[in-house]
């Protein structure tokens, strides 16, 4: 049977729902960070479902259950249940669990689907356009059609209230208006899963904005040889471009980057969901063109709110002059800027550290410095390995900023680190110095030119 993830993979790629159903050995397992979304998805569901108080619960826990939830679903309905979380149903090779389920009327239902972002999208229409099929499929007629998703403008302030962290959109017109899509994908779907041969697998025919998460898969199908650049290989460099940058600087240069805390429902008073919080940061400072380099850090290492105690320790370790050096300063400005909302007597002193930001990835984003090896991206990722071969990360303990912020949090917020909570903090320590290290040699490189 064709089940409503199915149905979205198809969409994503046909390649995909073909792989799972026939080969799915060349599907790369859920990492770690990807799992934590997912989890914090699941976190969201009972605020969603609170909104209905007589609700009935099936869902189900293992495969068995998963195989009897139809007829559970069944029984509910014949049982009077008006309300059902998770009820599944099948129709003519096709299956879906919905999220809620509310009886209106005589084989009349309201549909709601729970998502942990912040919108409806487009891919939940399609979503939704599936269940519909389905519920109608079965006899039912379906009234209205709701996405429950995140109101990111809610703001903890103490017990979280249900209605205050969900925001009801409703999207019965979207979703009617993909009716005739659907029914031309669901059979497609069907088809694709038992046909003999895979599909095209080429990223060209990725959707509803898969293509980076296919390109991993499409890796797996297609390996390709590590790219060998030759040795004549060499940068485009335009130096009056980037001396006119580099004049702009001003001694001492702060090298400043941070690991942030993220969560649907936030830990803390004062806190959005998926607000980005920060609790480290590496500050490299170069008092002059030739002096000896010092760093400063913070890491909070208390199951607390780091924002106070970070911002007061940074106020004092990055002084009222010179230039703060960033890699790509939309996302420090916004911390700065937001940290100045929750303490309004930091205001002004975080208004004037954004005044001093310097983005270290202008000379590489504007292609002053082009080089292929850098593979079109300005990331400091792509960017350090060619410029500074020296300096890597693959021998740390924690290589990435996701696997940095999941780690932290696990240790430190919600105690499932039992034993590791020190090693993870010194390889934190570690990876945070290492990205201001970078910016400092990367800038090194520039000024030689």
């Amino acid at each position: 049977m064709i089940s409503k993830s199915d149905y979205m993979l198809y969409l994503k790629h046909p390649a995909w729902l073909w792989l799972k159903k026939n080969d799915p050995k060349k599907l790369p397992p859920i990492d770690e960070n990807t799992q934590a979304l997912f989890d914090a998805g699941h976190q969201f569901e009972p605020y969603a479902e609170a909104q209905f108080p007589e609700g009935t619960t099936l869902g189900f826990a293992d495969y068995g259950e998963y195989q009897s939830l139809p007829q559970r679903t069944q029984d509910a309905i014949a049982g009077g249940a008006q309300v059902l979380f998770q009820p599944r149903f099948e129709w003519n090779g096709y299956t879906c669990i919905c999220d809620v389920v509310s009886f209106v009327g005589d084989n009349q239902v309201d549909l709601y689907e729970i998502k942990a972002s912040t919108r409806a999208k487009e891919e939940h229409e399609f979503d939704l356009g599936f269940q519909v099929a389905v519920l109608e499929g079965t006899g039912l007629k379906v009234r209205n059609i709701y996405v429950i998703h995140v109101n990111n403008q809610f703001v903890r302030r103490g017990e979280i209230k249900p209605a205050d962290i969900t925001s009801t959109e409703d999207v019965t017109i979207k979703v009617r208006g993909k009716t005739e899509l659907t029914k031309m994908h669901m059979p497609a779907a069907l088809a694709v899963s038992r046909q003999a041969a895979m599909p095209n697998p080429s990223p060209e025919f990725a959707r509803l904005g898969s293509k980076p998460d296919w390109l991993r898969i499409y890796e797996n199908i297609e390996p390709t040889e590590p790219k060998v650049w030759p040795a004549r290989t060499a940068p485009v460099i335009k130096p009056a471009e980037i001396q006119q940058f580099l004049g702009r600087l001003t001694y001492p240069l702060y090298f400043l980057d941070y690991e942030t805390l993220m969560s649907l429902i936030p830990y803390f008073d004062g806190q959005r969901p998926y607000q980005q919080v920060p609790f480290q940061y590496s500050l490299h400072v170069l008092s002059a063109p030739d002096a000896e380099l010092e760093w400063r850090d913070y890491l909070h290492r208390d199951n607390s709110n780091p924002a106070l105690p970070l911002t007061e320790q940074l106020i004092r370790d990055i002084g009222d002059s010179g230039s703060i050096v960033v890699w790509y300063e939309g996302f420090e400005k916004a911390r700065n800027k937001e940290i100045g909302e929750m303490f309004p007597q930091h205001k002004a002193a975080m208004r004037a550290i954004n005044a001093r930001v310097v983005d270290l990835m202008t000379p590489f984003k504007k292609k002053w410095y082009e080089d292929p090896r850098f593979e079109g991206s300005a990331s400091i990722k792509k960017v350090l390995p060619v410029l500074c071969p020296d300096l890597s990360y693959k021998a740390l303990g924690i290589q990435e900023g996701g696997s940095a912020q999941r780690l932290w949090m696990e240790a430190v917020l919600d105690d499932k680190r039992t034993g590791q909570k020190d090693q993870i903090l010194a390889d934190l320590v570690e990876y945070c110095q290492l990205d201001t290290l970078a910016m400092v040699e990367i800038y090194r490189v520039l000024r030689k030119l």
